[in-house]
């Protein structure tokens, strides 16, 4: 029998005749690829790499950022058993993973929060890394979709998902008879990009820490797709918890994208975006995004800038610089007390693991590296 690597390689390239060149190329991970960060394995004994990945050393960041609630406490204890289990199983390595968990808790209580209607959901995330708030949401009783491009990060997320849930988990890269009511199903990005294939019905779309990091005809097509599917309807919502590593400078460009293809956008609290299928309020949005972005309020942007960065080099100016970095503009900046809640949650995942560190984290504090 071929292995897990071997398979999906076979059925990718199978599948790339099925796609245009541009269609390729918008799935091809640019930002990786210029980075130089691996996102394919030769072999499943390479997958370890992917396990609590992409959140190193952001653990007690993550706890300040959670919101008390014993039933999704319940929730993240079960799926960190779940996960150490996984790694008994099948890591070199234990691990219960609470460094993407917790990320992970804080987004699901974020589109809890956000949720277009009571009773179970139907929930797509797209580029879900570690796979994480794929197992709370189907532990929570949510329909959980899955969309990743990336080689390495779909099989590991593959080989937890279909541990984990068995029969409950449906790979579209394998077969197109999807049982109903599957607890998770993987779509292939190819799937995703054949627009003859139909998307299953969403209430929700997730993409957390990615959007500005994908090639821009990837956003188009998501939300090209998403809108032909929902059309105007203000019971659906795209949620972005942070866009991700804008190296290419292009988030500008990619809200206007946005825009044209029919999402008005939302900022409920910082680091979080929201997008609503509304074709009227998107319109009015990049009319005045355009207003202001005209000649003359950019070039009285500049000579502001100039004028502040010019006041800053004054003694006065470092003055009160000090004394605003000291107050209330600084106040969602400054360390609040864990509750006791949040404590005793830190405390059952680190005794659950004494001492846990990613192997990434191990390796960029032996650098020297104090921020992730």
């Amino acid at each position: 029998m071929k292995d897990l690597v071997t398979r999906y390689n076979e059925v990718e390239l199978q599948a790339r005749a099925t796609v245009s060149n541009r269609a390729i190329e918008a799935f091809a991970l640019e930002l990786w690829n210029t980075l130089g960060y691996p996102f394919k394995v030769g072999s499943e004994a390479e997958l370890w790499r992917y396990h609590d990945s992409m959140q190193d050393g952001r653990f007690e960041r993550n706890l300040h950022l959670i919101q008390d609630s014993e039933h999704d406490f319940d929730l993240v204890r079960k799926t960190a058993k779940q996960i150490l289990d996984f790694s008994e199983c099948c890591l070199p390595f234990r691990s219960c993973g609470k460094h993407a968990l917790t990320r992970s808790l804080y987004q699901y209580q974020l589109i809890i929060q956000n949720r277009p209607h009571d009773g179970k959901l139907k929930i797509l995330e797209i580029g879900p890394g570690s796979g994480y708030l794929g197992i709370l949401l189907a532990n929570d009783g949510h329909e959980y979709f899955a969309m990743d491009a990336a080689q390495a990060f779909y099989l590991y997320q593959k080989k937890i998902w279909s541990h984990t849930f068995q029969s409950d988990y449906f790979d579209y890269s394998e077969s197109v008879n999807r049982p109903i009511n599957t607890k998770i199903t993987h779509l292939p990005w190819w799937r995703f990009a054949d627009r003859s294939v139909a998307l299953p019905e969403i209430d929700i779309v997730t993409v957390n820490h990615a959007l500005v990091e994908m090639h821009e005809n990837a956003v188009k097509l998501i939300f090209s797709r998403l809108y032909r599917l929902w059309g105007d309807n203000p019971k659906k919502i795209v949620l972005a918890e942070s866009l991700g590593y804008d190296y290419f400078k292009r988030k500008h460009k990619m809200f206007a994208s946005i825009q044209e293809l029919g999402f008005s956008s939302a900022r409920p609290q910082a680091g979080v975006y929201i997008w609503v299928p509304d074709s009227n309020a998107a319109q009015s949005q990049l009319t005045q995004t355009k207003s202001q972005t005209s000649f003359w309020n950019r070039a009285k942007t500049k000579i502001f800038q100039k004028m502040i960065s010019r006041l800053l080099k004054t003694s006065i100016g470092r003055q009160l610089a000090k004394m605003i970095g000291r107050g209330p503009l600084k106040k969602s900046e400054q360390t609040t007390e864990l509750s006791l809640q949040v404590r005793n949650l830190r405390t059952f995942l680190d005794e659950l693991v004494p001492g846990e560190l990613t192997p990434d984290e191990s390796f960029l504090k032996y650098l020297g590296q104090k921020t992730f």
